[in-house]
């Protein structure tokens, strides 16, 4: 079995990104440093914007003149992480703005399921050639992001229901 590497997708519906905790990503404490963990989550709302967005930041900025800065970042933290340690990060979005993109991001440990980070991530779609002025959302990606806002609602409702009735 391979070892997951940092780019590693888990799932399309909802996305979820999984990497190992490496030695690099601690602190003195040999935990995960507290910054990393913005990381973790951006490193899954890039493999969202590869999947389905349909470009990764690279080619958006490089080949489209179009950039997603972000306008407002809150993580919380409920677990530490070590090396070895691997961390499923899955990505949700909001009903988008005009020119806005909210993601929610949920990390949990890959072999027990705890929960250790939700945050919420605001972005805004900009052309970078007019000096990163704020643009509406293009239609076709407009229709990814509602085709997988209604997909993902409805795999996570049924999960949901699944779940309740093991419990009755």
């Amino acid at each position: 079995m391979s070892r997951p590497t940092e780019f590693d997708l888990v799932s399309r519906l909802p996305v979820t990104h999984r990497r190992r905790i490496g030695w690099s990503d601690t602190d003195a404490a040999r935990i995960a440093y507290t910054v990393r963990f913005f990381e973790f989550a951006m490193a899954g709302i890039e493999a969202w914007f590869r999947e389905i967005w349909g470009e990764d930041w690279f080619h958006m900025n490089t080949q489209q003149q179009r950039g997603t800065p972000f306008v407002r970042v809150e993580t919380d933290i409920f677990s530490s992480l070590v090396p070895g340690d691997i961390l499923d990060v899955q990505v949700l979005v909001e009903q988008p703005g005009t020119s806005s993109l909210t993601f929610k991001v949920y990390g949990h440990k890959a072999d027990t399921g705890e929960r250790v980070l939700e945050g919420r991530y605001v972005c805004v779609v900009v052309r970078t050639e007019e000096g990163m002025a704020a643009t509406p959302i293009p239609d076709g990606k407009r229709e990814r992001i509602t085709h997988y806002i209604t997909e993902c609602n409805r795999i996570l409702k049924n999960k949901e229901l699944k779940r309740n009735s093991a419990l009755v």
